[in-house]
């Protein structure tokens, strides 16, 4: 869910870029989805090398798998800990891009902002 918040991040995005055409926003939002695809299926791997068929597929609770792996039921609530850590950091994130995404969409719908500035450069 988090990897993909960028999306969301497309209009900062778009009016932090140094050139700013369609191209490069299309070449940084193919970039952060190649990256994001890496991790994904890196991790994956690394999952299936180290825990193998010790993996309950079906079951939803993947810190159930890790506390059934090893006999120490501290790796588990470690990894509940730093997950809390990585959710309460990423939260306001999602929140203040979210609402600037929404102030641009209604400044370029009132004002037209970019729009106006794009058609100059471009002439």
């Amino acid at each position: 869910m988090v990897a993909f918040s960028f999306v969301i991040n497309l209009f900062p995005l778009y009016s932090a870029l140094k050139v700013k055409t369609n191209a490069n926003c299309n070449k940084c939002v193919g970039i952060s989805l190649v990256f994001s695809l890496s991790i994904y299926t890196f991790l994956a791997i690394c999952a299936v090398l180290m825990f193998g068929g010790t993996i309950d597929i079906m079951g939803a609770d993947m810190l159930k798998n890790v506390n059934d792996e090893g006999k120490d039921i501290y790796e588990s609530y470690v990894l509940r800990f730093l997950f809390i850590i990585v959710l309460a950091c990423h939260i306001p994130f999602i929140f203040f891009s979210g609402k600037e995404s929404l102030l641009i969409m209604i400044d370029e719908l009132d004002r037209r902002s970019i729009s106006t500035t794009l058609e100059k450069r471009i002439k």
